[in-house]
């Protein structure tokens, strides 16, 4: 008979090596989840493009294995970790999330194998395989449930209570985690928005950044995309002029347009005049409609930026077969510009003077439509996304859930006050000319926080207009005598600048220069009558009027009141916050930033590239990104 030492011997022995058994194959997973973890690093730094999809699906799947195994063998201790000290209660929660991101990831491996195989060949094929793809109610559930729950993970980890060598592992992560809970939501509408299940139209506003309006350029042609499926797509693109049909009852346009422009009736290609781009793009779409009687469920806006960074990826494409032409990247532009003056001395000049846009528009579509491989897509992808935070690439649907997916990724182009300061200068040129494509700027931004009750800022916009020829500055609509789109550059800058600043901002001093009205075509001088009433909710304005003469200097000077209420306190450091707009269609805005402060406080944060004095820090770059983010934090110096 089997005595109790020996049962008890027996069951200790069992026990010992069952949890040896346990932390074999714990350490056995967790080995190969660390070795992982380097090589996932690797591909992710040297960018989506560069991995091969084979290894990265069959490298996902191991993981995937490991994490179940380390979930699985570690559910009995959750409770014990969740409350026994910070870092161990993000184990659970750690683990879980990982295991979430791979389980989504691998969704996919079957659904796109056929593009990552490159054995798409044709339009059929590429139909078929999209109508798998977004058709897969299955799928489309799956991908909904896993990226809620990445969501739910996510916002449970507190990535600084992490082990340290961990926590860059995890920041790697975080730019996909908009898009992954977006997707969730993008997913079950994307059939409906790419028209698979009936006909999807789109207004398309091809921008001209040399002409900026404030919801980027002016819209030189306009017309709509149909999309049928993502590979049959009929794009109709026309001289914007040619929509205007005025039989219509238009309405007023703003003001400035009746001033300075003596326009009577908002047509379609004035309708961007909102420096808010959503609200840009209601208005034209309203316009459009009211001119042509057709609806769209968006609007897509691009410039010149856009179409050359395309071309980056897309490569070379032919526009004319006859004349076997082909334009790139690094000839686009002189493609457009000698487009628009080509057979200027013939009698149909001017109605034909933007058929070049259809052309180049629909051979781009055509490049795309043909592309299979799937590195491209991705890159298509990321200049994209780069596109829309710079203000080349605007987008807007006019349903509200998937407007507000774009408002969640901050893509949507909306300019929204949220706390802090806020600096958005806006030129508009009401002088029929492409002189933005000369115009060089330079914004200054001075505060001075020394009385923290009482704070202030100057504002200093600098316009430089480089064209050597001295000519009359002649305010009316005109192409010259010789027709050429570079002689467009050759003209005086008449320019309505708005600017917007936070709410409680009060303007102290304007130093302006007055406009005689000999060079207005409604013949009145401009005396400096400033416009301070804010066509942009939330937010104050001030706006004016100057012309910029070629070969010449001009400068806008503001003094500021601001309110104290800009300035957060917590814990004895003060935080100052600068939301910095750069306007849609500028290419670049060169900006200098310099805060002071009490001469008993120090900085203890500021921005990287930021130089530190001893009572102000100054920041000098270009900025280039459509909205920017600036946050400097200060406290009183302990004396000894």
């Amino acid at each position: 008979m089997m005595t109790k030492k020996r049962l008890l011997l027996i069951i200790t022995i069992l026990l010992i090596g069952a949890i040896g058994i346990w932390g074999f194959v714990l350490a056995r997973h967790g080995i190969h989840l660390y070795q992982a973890r380097q090589e996932v690093k690797s591909m992710l730094a040297g960018g989506m493009d560069t991995i091969s999809p084979a290894y990265a699906f069959q490298l996902l799947n191991e993981i995937d294995q490991d994490l179940t195994v380390i979930d699985r063998s570690l559910g009995w201790t959750y409770p014990i970790l969740n409350n026994t000290g910070k870092t161990t209660a993000q184990i659970q929660p750690s683990v879980r999330y990982l295991k979430s991101m791979v389980k989504y990831a691998l969704l996919f491996e079957e659904k796109l194998a056929p593009i990552m195989d490159q054995s798409v060949e044709n339009h059929a094929e590429m139909t078929s395989f999209l109508n798998d793809l977004l058709g897969d109610q299955a799928l489309i559930s799956q991908s909904v449930y896993y990226s809620e729950e990445i969501t739910d993970y996510h916002a449970k980890i507190d990535i600084k209570a992490l082990p340290f060598r961990f926590q860059d592992d995890f920041l790697m992560l975080e730019p996909f985690i908009p898009i992954i809970k977006s997707s969730g939501q993008l997913l079950p509408m994307l059939p409906e928005m790419v028209g698979m299940t009936q006909p999807a139209q789109y207004l398309l506003l091809a921008l001209n950044h040399d002409e900026l309006r404030g919801g980027g350029g002016f819209i030189t042609a306009m017309g709509t995309a149909t999309i049928n499926s993502l590979v049959n797509i009929d794009l109709q693109l026309q001289d914007s002029y040619q929509v205007d049909d005025l039989s219509k009852d238009y309405p007023l346009p703003p003001q400035p347009l009746q001033d300075y422009m003596l326009a009577g009736i908002w047509v379609p290609r004035d309708g961007n005049w909102s420096a808010d781009f959503p609200t840009s793009a209601r208005t034209v779409q309203q316009l459009y409609e009211l001119s042509t009687g057709q609806e769209t469920r968006g609007v897509i806006a691009f410039d010149q930026q856009a179409v050359q960074q395309f071309l980056t990826v897309m490569g070379a494409i032919q526009v004319d077969p006859e004349q076997d032409l082909w334009v790139d990247a690094s000839n686009v532009l002189a493609y457009m510009q000698e487009s628009w003056g080509q057979s200027g001395d013939s009698e149909n000049w001017w109605a034909n003077r933007k058929d070049f846009v259809a052309i180049l528009g629909k051979a781009m579509l055509q490049n795309l439509i043909n592309t299979r491989d799937y590195k491209k897509m991705i890159e298509l992808g990321k200049v994209s996304k780069n596109l829309l935070e710079t203000g080349h690439l605007m987008v807007y649907f006019t349903d509200p859930i998937q407007q507000q997916l774009l408002a969640d990724l901050n893509l949507d182009g909306a300019i929204d006050y949220q706390g802090g300061d806020f600096l958005y200068w806006v030129d508009s040129n009401i002088g029929f000319n492409k002189v933005d494509a000369v115009i060089l700027r330079k914004l200054s931004y001075l505060v001075d926080l020394t009385d923290l009750n009482n704070p202030t800022a100057r504002i200093i916009m600098q316009y430089e207009h480089p064209v050597e020829m001295e000519v009359p500055c002649v305010h009316e609509a005109t192409y010259g005598k010789e027709i050429a789109y570079t002689n467009m550059f050759q003209r005086c800058y008449w320019d309505y600048w708005r600017v917007y600043t936070a709410p409680g901002s009060q303007l102290i001093n304007a130093a302006i220069q007055f406009v005689p009205g000999e060079y207005l075509l409604r013949g009145i001088d401009w005396r400096g009558e400033l416009d301070l009433i804010s066509d942009l909710p939330g937010l104050n304005m001030v706006a004016g009027l100057q012309i910029v003469p070629t070969n010449s200097l001009r400068q806008i000077e503001l003094d500021l009141a601001l309110s104290p209420e800009i300035l957060s306190y917590q814990s004895g450091v003060i935080k100052y916050q600068l939301n910095l707009f750069k306007q849609f269609g500028l290419n670049e805005l060169p900006v200098i930033i310099k805060i002071k402060i009490p001469d008993q406080m120090h900085f203890v944060s500021i921005p990287e590239n930021v130089s530190v004095n001893q009572d102000h820090v100054l920041l000098e770059e270009i900025i280039f990104k459509q909205e920017n983010f600036l946050i400097f934090s200060f406290s009183e110096t302990k004396q000894n």
